[in-house]
């Protein structure tokens, strides 16, 4: 083993941490342990079902040489593959010794892939498992250079145990920006305040709502409020109910609220009609070692009496109806009686009667106001756009 001093080995661990949160230092991290084994080649490379060119972060491999790796060896049953998803996660492998020499010298993929990039002898680790997938860190030396020895193994171990850790964290960074990508997709808002009604995110929706010049809700200062007193009032006080954590005592429970839009004349700062918004707010679990302060969650939706443009697409395909009667029941939701909707439809009453009572079939409702109700509850999964 080359001798290697702790400044080289915090600077890897540290450049495997870097890889948390920017997955593009990854190579870096990648050849910074190949220098500190001192080693030909140092791969992570993930083992499993539909593994492409970026599932090998290998920084001194050539690209074509690579992606002749995938398209030849990923995925399919060799002697290294078959091992290594026997092996214990976490353990410390020396390649050889896991595979047998004599097999792995004879096997096709030490002739074409290994003897050919000078990875003669090996050692390694599987750092994380997760469904049928599996990542593993491999560490090389060529033909001429010593074989590795216990203190390496002793150094492998380390690096593993960083790398596992850096390796979830990265998978769950990873989580957290799909579902803020979700969160961001929904058609109603979402803010995460503190006691204080300190805004610390919101999603788009909220910014809209929260933006526009007709909303009776305000965010000043990153602090939100409403346009009425007496509600910014009942506010504060469900979110502090919320974020009262007692020792012993869970959080409140939280509770609702309609904010109405300018309550005085119904109208916005601009003459315009404001619409009204529903407040829901319920505690934000704390879900880690060093939780932050209590906080809690405000899902926001405004309250009118107007449909989306595809609702009647959204009805249609929710309870398979024609396009007739997609159309009725769009208008009996808008809130007009169905003598109403005949007449704009230009259809008789008598069709539109039978219109109705097959969209009650559809439905499993009895009678319109049942149907009305049904199909206003589908309006929150009304896609955004």
């Amino acid at each position: 083993m080359s001798v290697v001093g702790p400044d080289q080995i915090s600077r890897a661990i540290g450049s495997i941490y870097e890889g948390t949160s920017d997955a593009s230092a990854w190579p870096r991290a990648i050849e910074q342990l190949r220098q500190l084994f001192n080693a030909s080649r140092c791969c992570l490379t993930r083992f499993g079902p539909d593994v492409g060119p970026g599932d090998v972060i290998n920084p001194t491999l050539d690209a074509e040489f690579q992606s002749r790796y995938v398209a030849e060896f990923a995925g399919t049953s060799t002697e290294f593959a078959d091992a290594l998803n026997g092996a214990p996660t976490g353990e410390i492998l020396l390649e050889e010794a896991l595979v047998g020499a004599e097999r792995l010298h004879r096997s096709r993929f030490w002739n074409e892939w290994m003897v050919p990039q000078d990875m003669y002898d090996g050692l390694g680790a599987k750092v994380l498992t997760s469904g049928s997938s599996f990542w593993y860190l491999g560490v090389h030396r060529g033909r001429h250079q010593q074989v590795f020895a216990p203190a390496d193994v002793e150094l492998m171990r380390l690096i593993a145990s960083h790398l596992t850790r850096a390796t979830e964290i990265f998978h769950k960074f990873s989580s957290a920006r799909v579902a803020t990508a979700a969160q961001s997709a929904l058609p109603f808002g979402v803010v995460i305040v503190d006691a204080g009604l300190h805004v610390h995110d919101l999603n788009e929706a909220a910014q809209r709502i929260v933006a526009s010049p007709q909303s009776p809700l305000r965010l000043k200062r990153g602090v939100l409020s409403t346009a009425d007193r007496r509600t910014s009032l009942a506010l504060q006080q469900l979110v502090s109910n919320v974020c009262a954590v007692q020792e012993g005592m869970p959080p409140g429970a939280g509770g609702d609220l309609m904010v109405r839009a300018n309550p005085t004349t119904g109208e916005g700062e601009r003459g315009e009609i404001g619409r009204d918004v529903a407040l829901s707010v319920v505690p934000l679990p704390a879900a880690s070692l060093f939780p932050p302060l209590p906080q809690a969650v405000i899902y926001l939706r405004e309250v009118t009496l107007e449909l989306p443009d595809p609702f009647e697409d959204q009805v249609r395909q929710l309870f398979d109806l024609s396009p007739a009667e997609a159309r009725l029941a769009t208008a009996l939701a808008s809130g007009i009686s169905l003598k109403e909707a005949a007449a704009r439809q230009g259809i008789r009453f008598s069709t539109a009667r039978s219109y109705l009572e097959g969209i009650f079939r559809k439905t499993r409702t009895r009678q319109q106001s049942q149907l009305v109700a049904l199909l206003k509850t589908t309006q929150p999964v009304i896609r955004s756009h």
